[in-house]
Parts: structure tokens; sequence; C-alpha cells
């Protein structure tokens, strides 16, 4: 970049626009000979060189659009519509109540938050918003992660409110949000930060003493005995406080672990940590002997990699349940007793509560909408991409988005009672639950733990008959090289990568058995109604209509006749006229006719919709039909058929299942004409209709009999005997609670295909669980013995340990990664 020279530029006749006083980058007054470049084809005027050329880079970086936001800061870069939609909503974060749910507070009217920004994409943004906020009085502190794409903001509430700040952020074109679970969030990243500064402490100790002993390694003999106990001096005072400080949380977990009188792997590394310091320490102090600082420092700093590597994943599972409930507005508006509008903390809301949900927003509530019509992008909780229709009587879920209109909505369940907050739970839930695997792992670890303490008695024992000079290097080699470490975490390590990656494909995995169970099933079970269809009246056609009356006309004509009835069929009739775009024509004198249906006067012409006069034969199984009739006439005009529909991805999971060689089999209450209709449809072989609650409980307990793992998959009440009795259940998060609590897989999402998701990552868990605790009992089969030997130094020890832990957690990890077969 060049710069022209100042004084060869001519004044502001010559196009340099100084006119405002003001530099073009900082805004900072400028001097009395400014330095002037070329800005995006116009000489601007700066205060210093350095702010010439930060706008350079920006402007040759294609960041334009960073001045653009900056010099219409006062214009709304949101709809001003938009804007004062949002600050009601902020509004409720002046209570100060409400306020200590989303931030910290400091003290002396100081208080502190994350906000998360909608809008950054690149460095310029970072550059804005914190110059902008920071110009605003009180605003304390203002510092964008743009990895997070969230805002850390400190400011005095008595100078300013976080809804002011808030709104200076969206008049500059980007949208904020209040960080609904702060607390846990900066309570999480102060581990994690203090996690990561002990294990980078202990890589730059290691790096340090390492320098101090390669001397040593590289000629023994080179150096006199003042040199070695300078040398030897300084790693001590390098390693002692960072086995202090670093070597920490071991020490705690080995306290914890012998006040409970058990075994963990604490216990192992704190004996080898410290019996390394101590043997090195005496050994300095008395000018002889062996020292080990390097391996101490190396196995603390490889040891405490691993562990940040596997906690990481365990936080991406919980993050993952977590984001869901961030996406809730953090204040809504409720209708008042008198017919006002307040805006309210969300956390306020009850059940049966009316609030207003702008278009734009999310739904802060499970419930009904009472006014309206617009559509809702339920793809966070359905996994249906496309958006779904709202209207007067439909249901909407807290966390989807509303797109087009504003809607009115009756809370049915608010705060913990929501279906988003309830899937929270469960995948919160399987986080604490530990499988078969994972207790017989911790079993293992734990008499593997007392057999190596065994071990490194009867080495010092060996050792003091054969050479008392090697007992501690010995027994170090055989704590270290022996730590179990790896078998410790070659359960919970992909466990954490499989819950993961299945909580983003809409597997909710709510006990932790089910991944051990699910590869083994040799038989599922699948209820009808809501399980293997969608459970409701939702694929609409018109089979039949007389030459006059065209299809689209027949069902525009019972649609008009349905409007204000609330019957399944009714909805499922307006909806599929909605959807078709039909203009249905204004009704007269409409009336519900007890057992036949809907009647009313359309063009003068008085017409009927319910139950046909005459039997068809051409109707499909478990399809409904409705015949719209000229009353007057006596003639039928059309005959509308309403009937379910297969849960999308049914099909092909149910063939993916019967492939990897499963039978499956579907139960159902219905007739068993209907069931095998449905069956047939669906790819199932054998089907069982007419069976009552006991019935299906009787089925599941006569497989057990023979042998067989069985699956469950229901949805509703009377499955729950069903569900519980199975060695492994599945739900749906729209089922029944009581079939929902029962399951021990919960889908998200209302397709299918999830199941094959979740039989394949389970298989895959399996496999990589076996793999790393092969690797962990043959890695000791073979570095035991070596230790025992003393045939492996202490620092080598410290590696191969490290690397075998390393090994495990990454083997892991790739299921964190993995894609779904076939997908």
């Amino acid at each position: 970049m060049n710069f022209a020279d100042p004084m060869s530029i001519p004044g502001p006749a010559a196009g340099v626009d100084v006119a405002t006083g003001l530099c073009h980058h900082c805004g900072a007054a400028l001097p009395r000979v400014p330095v002037r470049a070329p800005i995006a084809g116009e000489m601007r005027g700066f205060c210093c060189g350095g702010c010439a050329a930060a706008a350079q880079v920006i402007t040759e970086g294609g960041l334009c659009v960073y001045y653009e936001k900056r010099d219409t800061a006062g214009l709304p870069a949101l709809a001003e519509s938009d804007i004062q939609r949002l600050r009601e909503q902020w509004a409720a974060l002046a209570d100060p109540d409400f306020l200590s749910a989303f931030a910290t507070d400091l003290g002396g009217g100081r208080w502190r938050t994350l906000v998360a920004v909608e809008g950054i994409h690149c460095g310029a943004c970072v550059w804005l918003i914190e110059h902008h906020l920071r110009r605003i009085p009180g605003v304390l502190a203002a510092a964008v992660n743009y990895s997070t794409r969230r805002v850390l903001l400190e400011w005095d509430d008595a100078r300013v409110h976080l809804g002011d700040v808030l709104e200076a952020l969206a008049r500059i074109g980007y949208q904020p949000a209040p960080n609904v679970r702060h607390a846990s969030e900066v309570a999480q990243r102060r581990v994690q930060r203090l996690a990561l500064l002990r294990t980078l402490v202990a890589w730059l100790a290691m790096m340090q003493v390492m320098m101090l002993a390669w001397p040593g390694y590289l000629d023994p003999h080179g150096m006199n005995s003042a040199e070695t106990a300078i040398f030897r001096w300084a790693s001590l005072s390098v390693t002692f406080p960072v086995l202090l400080f670093s070597g920490w949380t071991f020490m705690i977990g080995a306290l914890r672990d012998w006040r409970l009188r058990r075994l963990g792997m604490d216990v192992p590394v704190v004996l080898g940590l410290w019996g390394a310091f101590v043997a090195s320490a005496v050994s300095v102090v008395h000018g002889a002997g062996p020292v080990y600082f390097d391996s101490v420092d190396m196995f603390l700093a490889l040891l405490l990699s691993a562990r940040l590597i596997e906690t990481s994943l365990r936080h991406r599972s919980a993050n993952a349940a977590d984001e869901l409930l961030e996406q809730l507005p953090a204040a809504v508006r409720r209708r008042q007793d008198d017919g006002t509008w307040q805006s309210v903390a969300i956390t306020r809301l009850r059940a049966g509560d009316v609030v207003q949900v702008p278009s734009g927003s999310l739904v802060p509530v499970d419930g009904v909408v009472v006014d309206g019509n617009s559509h809702a992008d339920e793809a966070l909780l359905t996994g249906e991409s496309v958006a779904v229709a709202k209207a007067a009587g439909a249901r909407v879920l807290a966390g989807s988005m509303n797109i087009d209109s504003p809607l009115v909505v009756r809370a049915e369940a608010a705060g913990q009672g929501t279906r988003i907050a309830q899937m929270v739970d469960l995948m919160n839930g399987a986080l604490a639950d530990k499988p078969r695997a994972a207790r017989l792992a911790d079993v293992a670890a734990h008499w593997f733990t007392l057999m190596l303490l065994a071990v490194a008695l009867g080495t010092a024992l060996l050792w003091w008959w054969l050479n008392p000079a090697r007992i501690v290097p010995a027994v170090i080699a055989v704590l270290v090289v022996s730590c179990p470490c790896a078998l410790s975490l070659a359960v919970p390590a992909a466990l954490a990568a499989a819950t993961a990656r299945l909580s983003r494909g809409g597997v909710l995995i709510a006990r932790g058995h089910a991944l051990d169970v699910v590869t083994g099933v040799h038989a599922w079970l699948f209820d009808k109604t809501g399980t293997l269809t969608t459970g409701h009246a939702d694929h609409v056609r018109v089979t039949w209509s007389v030459p006059d009356v065209e299809p689209a006309r027949a069902l525009a004509l019972a649609a008009a006749l349905e409007q204000g009835v609330q019957h399944p069929l009714a909805l499922a009739v307006l909806a599929q006229a909605r959807a078709d775009a039909l203009v249905l024509p204004p009704v007269c004198a409409a009336c519900a006719v007890p057992g036949q249906g809907v009647e009313g006067e359309i063009d003068g012409q008085r017409l009927r919709l319910g139950k046909p006069l005459r039997n068809d034969a051409g109707a499909e199984p478990g399809a409904t039909l409705l015949e719209l009739t000229d009353v007057d006439g006596g003639r039928a005009l059309a005959t509308i058929e309403v009937s379910e529909t297969l849960r999308p991805g049914a099909a092909e999971s149910i063939a993916a299942l019967r492939g990897a060689g499963a039978t499956v089999e579907l139960l159902s209450g219905d007739n068993a004409s209907s069931v095998a209709a449905w069956a047939a449809r669906a790819g199932i072989a054998s089907a069982y209709g007419g069976l009552l609650p006991q019935d299906k409980l009787a089925r599941v307990r006569a497989l057990q009999s023979q042998g067989l793992r069985v699956a469950m998959v229901g949805d509703g009440v009377n499955d729950a005997p069903t569900l519980g009795a199975a060695d492994v259940s599945v739900s749906f998060a729209s089922a029944a609670p009581i079939a929902r609590a029962g399951a021990d897989v919960v889908l998200a999402f209302d397709d299918m295909r999830a199941l094959t998701l979740l039989v394949d990552i389970a298989g895959r868990t399996q496999a990589v669980i076996r793999q790393n605790l092969a690797w962990a009992v043959a890695y000791n089969a073979v570095f035991v013995p070596l230790a025992v030997a003393g045939r492996i130094a202490p620092v080598w020890a410290a590696v191969g340990m490290s690397c075998s832990s390393l090994l495990v957690v990454m083997n892991s990890a790739r299921l964190a990664w993995s894609r779904a077969r076939g997908g």
C-alpha cells in the first residue's frame, strides 16, 4: 500500500472532504495537517498514518460496508417497526429481578452479560460493534468473540439500561439476543478457561524443563557439578509450582477417592507425579542421583491435554441441549385482564396466558393460536424443513419461528412444561445416566488400579533384592506407564461423542443403556396410529365428482362449509384448501346436522358435507369418506377422501432394519384389514390388528421368551406398558407424556429416518468402545512388564501413557464427526 505524501496533495479544493474536521476512520479530530489517502476513489482525511493504513486494508479487503454501516448508524438497519417490537421486549430488562437471569451483578450498579448477536461476518463487524458500543455513556466494556458471535458487555445500570444498548446494536444492523443461559455458561466458561490455563502452563513448564534437561542428555559428562546443580535447581523451581497448579485437579480427585475409600484413576496419577517429584527433589538436595522433572512435566501436560479433549466432547453434548433453550425470546407481550398488553419476562408466563408473537419472532410457549394467520418454521423441533401453516385453532411449539404475520397464542405449557424444555431434560438426563458398558469399565478401572498398586509394590520389592538403586525409576515407570487413563476414558469418551452426534440428528438418548441394546435387537415392533402413521388426518383428495363440478371447486365448497368447525376432518379439509390456494365462496345459514355433517347455502344452493349415503368400495383402508351433496336436488356432487399418511421416512427406516436382519412387526388396535393395508404400504410382513394393550404386552413377552431382544416404537398412552416391557423403547417428542417418559430413546423429529441413524451410530459406538478397550488392554499387557523389568525410563513411560490416552480420545471423537451410512 502506498500512501500519498501529505505535502503533495492539494487542499480540500482538490476533492478532500475534511469539512467535518474528523478522521474518516476513527472519528477523532483532524490535526492541522491531516494525512490524506485515496479511499474508494475519493481522497479522505485521517488523523494519522495508522488510521489511513487501516482504512486501506478495510477497503482493499472488500469491507467497505463497515463504513457504510458506521456512517448510517443513525438510520435504522432494521425496520423501525421491528426495532419498536424489540424495544418492547427489552423493556422487561429494566426489572432487576428479571435482569439477574441474564446478567451477573458485579456490585455498585455494574452488570456483565453475554449477548448473542446475529450478522457478525468479519473483522470489520467486530471493530464497528466494539467501537459503537464503547461510545455509549455508561458502557464500561464491550468485547466481541468472533468465533461464538457473542458480545461481552459491562455497563453501569444507573447510567444506561441493557435495553438501550441492545437497541443501539439493532440500529447499526445487528440483531442482539440476551443469553438465557448466561449464568450457567459463565460458570462453564470459567471452568473451561481454568482447565485450558492449567494445560498451557503444564506445556510451557514441560518445554522449559526439557530445555534445562537437554544438555545433560546430550553430554552427561560435559557439565561440572556446579552447572548440573544450577540446572537441577532451576527445574525443581519450575516443576513444583506447576505441579501444585496444573496438577491440582488430580490431587483433589485422589483426595476425594481416598475419603470415599475407593481407587480411581487419579490415585496412581498423583502417586506417580509426586513420587517422581519427591525422588528428584531428594536427589537435588543431596547433589547426587537421577532426577525426573522432565518426566513429571511431560506426564502432566499430555494427561491434561487428553482430559481437555474428552471434556470438550462432553460439553458438546451438553451444549447441544442447552442451545435449544437459548432460542427462546427473553421477554414477551402478555394480555392483561383489562385487554391491554404488557411486556413481561418469559419466566413469568403460565399456562392459560395469552401472548403476542410478532412476525419474525420465536414462539415462547406451547399453545394454540387464537387469532391470526401465518406460517411457522418448526425445523428445530420437528425436522420439518417446510414452513407449516398456522391459523386459529392450530398448535404451535415453543422455539418455532413465526414467519409471516403476528399471532395471538394461548399458552398450554410454559417454561419447563414445553416440549423444547422436556427435550433438554431428556438430553441432560442421558448424559448423567451410565450404560452397562460404562459401569463395567468403571469397575474394571477400579480393580486395575488396585492391581497396579500391587504391581508397583512388587516391583519395589523385586528391585530391592536385585539393585536398590533402580527402585525409584522402576516404580515410577510402572505407576506412570500403566495409569488406567485409557481404560477409564474408553467408554465415556465414545458415549459423549455418540450422544453429540445423535442429538444433531434429532435422536435424544433418555437412558444410557439404549446404545448397548439397540445394536442387538432381533425384533422391532411398531404401533400404527401416530407411530407408523402421522396420527392425524392430513391427506385429502377428491376421489370422484360429477362432470359439472371440478375437483378443485368441490374441495373449495367443502372447505367453505367446514369453516369454524374444529373436528380433525374439517381442519384437514381446510388445510388442504389453503395449501391449494383455493378461494372459498361465502356461506349462508351454516349449521350442523346431527349424525349427518354440516349444511349451508352457497350461491343459492343448499349443500351438505358429511357421511356418504352410499357405500364406496373404492376407499383405501383406514380412510374416511366425506360426501358433498346437493340437498335440494338430492344428488351427490363429489366424494372426498381424508386419511392419514405414513410418517416421513417410515418405509426407508423399516427397509433398513429388515436389511440388517431384524424382524419387523406392526401391532395395532385398529381392524385387521386396515392394519394389514398399512403394513403393506410400509413394507412390514407381519401385522396384527384388533389388539388390546395387554395383547401387545403379551406379544413382547412371547418374543422375549424365545430369547429375542425386542424394541418397541410407540407414542400413545396404550403403548406405555409395552414400551416399559421392551428391551429398548423408542417414542417421539410429540408423544403422550406417559409414553415419552417411559421411552429409552426419544426422536425429536417426525422423520423416522432418525431411527436408522440411531442403529447406525449405536453400532459404530460399540465398535469404537471395543477398539478403545482392546487398545488399553494390549498397551498395558506390553508396557507394564517392560516397566517392571526396568526397560522403560520414566520420561518414555509418560509419553507412552499420554499417547495411549490421546489415541483413545481421538478415536472416540470420530463418532462426533461421522456421517450416517448412505447419508
